[in-house]
Formats: structure tokens, C-alpha cells, sequence
């Protein structure tokens, strides 16, 4: 239980309503199953089996008739305070889990999206908190009012059987009620394991899916559509098998516990017949049996629900728990408006067991524009990411103004930080909205001024809305090179000391290219700035350029330095320029 025992805290601060919630509970169990069995005892016998010569008025019949209802009101009262504070509680406690989990992946830095899928990580959020919630909607309004009743009916049993000498019924009764729960026993472990695979499929599910969806584009160009239908087909299909072994699981505890229950009736019928027990009594004990078994076989389901939503349970903790491979500072050094300067001390990173980045070391001064050149997976986006500490080294160090960027909290590091993906993505909102969150309480005058620095608003300004249209989901209904530009606009609004840019002219057409690095060139005024570069036409204006070789930082110096001494480097540009 130690693994559901995070959840408690969640409950602490709704305690009162729980206190009031476990009253109501225990008033609706005591007046069911001990309270309901009492009166079919008392009024039978003083009504329908009276005391020789015992003759009652109406008003006392009466009278004794009004405990009837008044248990009933008694039971729906509390039953239905006791189920909807439950209800509140167990909803409070859900929308917190959902809450944390959000933000919990809003902190977690890039490495934990490289081990989660986004499909994956949308099940665990809607559909497994939905599990959960489900079930806990139900196992909180039954967890108090059942096992009660179990006891109140049990204790009612007890009352019964030293009362009228019937203690061989109360063994017989107690040794009997643990083979209503045997059929869960038997199952568990079969349920839970096929439950577990169920959740992981659907997240497969959900993942096929996304990816699906996304690549639409390549689906079409490449004829993958029969492919893609499927591998959702077997995946489709194993997911059906699975929930039907669950199915079969689930249905087989009902009609057994049943069978037992019907078993445990008859018992007592022949067991009432041969002790010559009166029908009053009888009925009363029936009356028990029946708030025993019933509440027991509730209790079995929910026990059953619960065994099928733990790995939504495990699959939640695994996110809650995840411990961040980027830790933030416990006692972060304070810092407002940095100068830029990096430095890159014997720094080593991988991914997994594949080396990336091998003894980096670096000195880049502040306000310098530098170019990260080299072939594909030479190490050029890792050192960048790195610098921007969406990752930690494996070793060594990177300080920027002298300060360890472990030093720094991420948010004031990412506040001197603007940055241009190659493939940037936009929010499903006005593109107004998507360049101010780059400053949210900027003025019109300053988005604009972004903009057109961006040389983003002559386009903006011919959009059907302007300034307000909507740009679709990721930005789809712009094209890439606008995209790019309302991505730079934002950098240009925020205005950062240190600034990555990721090829961000390639989606450009040429005249739309001439006007950015313009721009560019601008930006690059007294900031550090790097350039991710697969053109040398972008970074022809940068001071230094660093050259990456298999993981491996080679040389580093001005272009024309490079050209003249760094073989790679000249091999590199001569290449590219005889493409021209």
C-alpha cells in the first residue's frame, strides 16, 4: 500500500468532510445491518406472534409500523451524505492528481520525453485518471457504508444466536463467509496482469494513433495506409482480447459468490426447520444474512475494480515519481539580466550508451554570434541543447557569466534565453497570442515592432483576420517559412541576451532569406547568439564559428581563420559551394 500511501495527502486538507463522511457512513451501516434485521425481529414478534392475552391498539401498531420507514429514512439520509462527501472528496482528490501530473510534465526536462511517447503520456492523463475516478467514485461512496453493514448485520447474527442458543449457526456462519471471497482470491493475479497489459496496449493505441495523425502527410506520399491499418488492427485486437479476459474474470466472481450465498440461505433453512426456530426469528436472521452477503458481494466487485485500475495507478506514480535528470538548484544563485558568456569545462554527454559530446571545452565571450558547424550527429544540436540546459552532462561543467547553470533556477535562465527550432510550433490561437507569450504584457506597438523586424508583418497584415486569425493546430495553416518568421518575431519581442537559433531561415524562400539574416544581423548585436548551420549562406555574418567532428569540438575561430587552417572545416564549405 505504500505506493497509494502519496494519495493520503491529497485527502488532508478535505479531512473534515471525511469525518462527517465516515459518521454518515457508520450511521447508515449500524441502521442497515444491524437496525433493519432488529425491527423485522421486534415487529413480527409483537405484532404478528403477540404474548398470550396481549392485545394493542392501533395507535401502537401504528407506532411500531413507523420504524420501518424511519430506519429507511434514516439509511437514505445518511447513505446519501455519507456517498456525495465521498463523491466531492474523491473528485477533489482526482482533479489534484490531474493537476499535478500536468505540471509535473511542464517541470520535466527533455530526456523524460525521450523515454514517454506524447500518445502514451495523453492515455495517462485522461484515460487512466478517468479509470481512476471511475472507480473511486464508486469505492468511495461503498468503502464506509459497506464493510458497516457487514458488521451491524454480523453483530446482529451474534445478538441473534447467544440470545436464542443458536451458537452452532453463528460457526457455521463465519466459517462459511470466507468462500464468498475464495473467487477473488483465485483470480487476482491473472486479473491484474492482463488489467496491467490492457493499459500499456491502450497507450500504444493512443500512440499509433498520434503518429498516424501527424504523418498524415507521409502516409499518403509513401502508400503506408494498409500498414497503418494494420498494425492498428493486431494492436486494435489484443486490446479486445485482453478486456475480454478481464471481462471473463470479472463475471465469473458474481454467479460463484452467488451459488455460495444461495448455498449459506439453504443451510439456514434446513438449520431453522430442525432447531424448531419461529419464523419471526427466522426472517430476522435472513434479514441479516441478506445486509452480510449482499454488502460483501459489493465489496468483492469493488475490490475487482480497484485490482483493474492499479496499473493506472502505477502508470501515474511512474510519472509523479519520475526523478528529473535537470534538478533544479536548492539554493539557486540569483540573477536578473545575464551578459552571455559560456564556457564548456571537459563536458561529456550520451545518449543512453551512445557518446555525443566527447570533453567539450569552450570559452565563448558574451556578446559573441557564433555558428555550430558540422555533419549530422556531430554534436551540434546536443551542445546547443546543452547550453540551454534542457539537458545535464554527464560530466564536466557549463557555466554562463561564471555561474554553473546547475546553479541557476530554469526559470531565470530561460528568461535571458530565446530560441528558433527548425520546425517551430505554434499554438492553436490568434497570431497575435502567439508572438505576446513571448512577452504577455507587451503592447500592441511592441508586437508589432516584432514583427516587422521579423519581417513577419506584411503577411500577417494580408491574413484573412490579421493580427486575430487563428493559426490552426501546430500552425498548420501557415506555411513553414511563415511559421519560422512568427517564431523569430517572438525572439525579437523578448529581446534575450543568449539566443539559439536552429536553421531558422531554411523554410525561407531566397528573397524572404535576404531580408531575415538582415534581421539576424541585427539581432546579432551585442548577444550571444548560436547558430545551428547546415547553410554557410546564414552564418556568413557570425564572428566565430565552432567546428564539430564526431562528438568532438575540432577547431574554433573566425571564418576566415577556419578556411585557412581546419581541413574539415574547408573540406565542409567547399562541398556545399560547389552545390551552388
Amino acid at each position: 500500500m505504500k505506493k497509494y500511501s502519496r494519495y493520503l495527502a491529497y485527502v488532508k486538507p478535505r479531512i473534515w468532510y471525511l469525518i462527517a463522511a465516515i459518521i454518515m457512513g457508520l450511521i447508515f451501516g449500524a441502521s442497515s445491518g444491524f437496525g433493519m434485521p432488529l425491527i423485522f425481529d421486534k415487529v413480527l414478534k409483537q405484532i404478528f406472534i403477540p404474548a398470550d392475552g396481549v392485545s394493542y391498539s392501533i395507535m401502537h401498531v401504528l407506532g411500531i409500523a413507523a420504524l420501518i420507514p424511519m430506519i429507511f429514512v434514516i439509511r437514505a439520509v445518511s447513505g446519501f451524505i455519507s456517498g456525495y462527501l465521498m463523491s466531492f472528496i474523491s473528485l477533489e482528490v482526482l482533479r489534484a492528481i490531474k493537476q499535478d501530473l500536468f505540471s509535473a510534465v511542464q517541470d520535466y526536462p527533455l530526456s523524460f520525453f525521450d523515454k514517454h511517447t506524447t500518445g502514451d503520456l495523453f492515455v495517462r492523463l485522461s484515460t487512466d485518471t478517468q479509470a481512476v475516478q471511475n472507480v473511486l467514485l464508486s469505492f468511495a461512496s461503498e468503502m464506509l457504508r459497506q464493510p458497516v453493514q457487514v458488521i451491524g448485520a454480523i453483530s446482529f447474527l451474534v445478538y441473534m444466536c447467544f440470545t436464542n442458543g443458536d451458537v452452532v449457526f453463528l460457526l457455521v456462519f463465519i466459517a462459511a463467509v470466507p468462500f464468498c471471497i475464495l473467487p477473488v482470491q483465485i483470480i487476482r493475479k491473472k486479473f491484474k496482469l492482463n488489467a496491467k497489459l490492457a493499459a500499456q496496449t491502450q497507450g500504444k493505441i493512443a500512440q499509433h494513433f498520434n503518429e498516424n495523425l501527424a504523418a498524415a502527410h507521409e502516409v499518403r506520399v509513401f502508400n503506408l495506409q494498409e500498414s497503418q491499418k494494420s498494425k492498428f488492427y493486431d494492436l486494435n485486437l489484443y486490446f479486445q482480447r485482453l478486456v475480454l479476459k478481464i471481462s471473463k474474470y470479472e463475471l465469473m466472481q458474481q454467479p460463484l459468490m452467488e451459488v455460495l450465498a444461495a448455498l449459506m440461505v439453504s443451510i439456514t433453512f434446513v438449520y431453522a426447520y430442525t432447531a424448531k426456530i419461529d419464523f419471526s426469528t427466522f426472517a430476522a436472521i435472513g434479514a441479516a444474512l441478506y445486509f452480510t452477503i449482499d454488502p460483501i458481494k459489493r465489496i468483492v466487485r469493488m475490490w475487482s475494480d480497484f485490482i483493474k485500475i492499479t496499473p493506472s495507478f502505477e502508470r501515474l506514480n511512474e510519472v509523479l515519481d519520475y526523478v528529473s535528470t535537470v534538478p533544479e538548484a536548492k539554493n539557486p544563485v540569483s540573477v536578473d539580466n545575464l551578459k552571455g558568456e559560456i564556457v564548456f569545462e571537459n563536458v561529456n554527454f550520451s545518449y543512453s550508451d551512445k557518446p555525443v559530446l566527447n570533453n567539450a571545452s569552450i570559452v565563448i565571450p558574451a556578446g559573441t554570434s557564433c555558428a555550430l558547424v558540422g555533419g549530422s550527429g556531430a554534436g551540434k544540436s546536443t551542445f546547443a541543447k546543452l547550453a540551454m540546459r534542457f539537458y545535464d552532462p554527464i560530466s564536466g561543467s557549463i557555466k554562463i557569466d561564471s555561474i554553473n547553470l546547475k546553479d541557476i533556477s530554469s526559470f531565470d535562465l530561460r528568461k535571458n534565453l530565446g530560441s528558433v527550432p527548425q520546425y517551430p510550433v505554434l499554438f492553436n490561437d490568434s497570431v497575435y497570442n502567439n508572438i505576446a507569450l513571448a512577452k504577455p504584457d507587451a503592447t500592441k506597438e511592441e508586437v508589432y515592432a516584432a514583427a516587422k523586424a521579423a519581417y513577419a508583418h506584411d503577411f500577417i497584415t494580408e491574413l484573412e483576420d490579421g493580427y486575430n486569425t487563428i493559426v490552426g493546430e501546430r500552425g498548420d495553416r501557415l506555411s513553414g517559412g511563415q511559421k519560422q518568421r512568427i517564431a523569430l518575431a517572438r525572439v525579437f519581442l523578448k529581446n534575450p541576451p543568449f539566443i539559439v537559433l536552429d536553421e531558422a531561415t531554411s523554410a525561407l524562400d531566397v528573397n524572404s532569406e535576404a531580408f531575415i539574416q538582415q534581421a539576424i544581423d541585427k539581432l546579432m548585436e551585442n548577444r550571444t547568439m548560436f547558430i545551428i548551420a547546415h547553410r554557410f549562406s546564414t552564418i556568413r555574418n557570425v564572428q566565430k564559428i565552432i567546428v564539430f567532428h564526431e562528438g568532438n569540438i575540432i577547431d574554433f575561430g573566425t571564418p576566415q581563420e577556419l578556411y585557412e587552417r581546419c581541413e574539415h572545416y574547408r573540406s565542409l564549405y567547399d562541398k556545399q559551394a560547389s552545390l551552388i
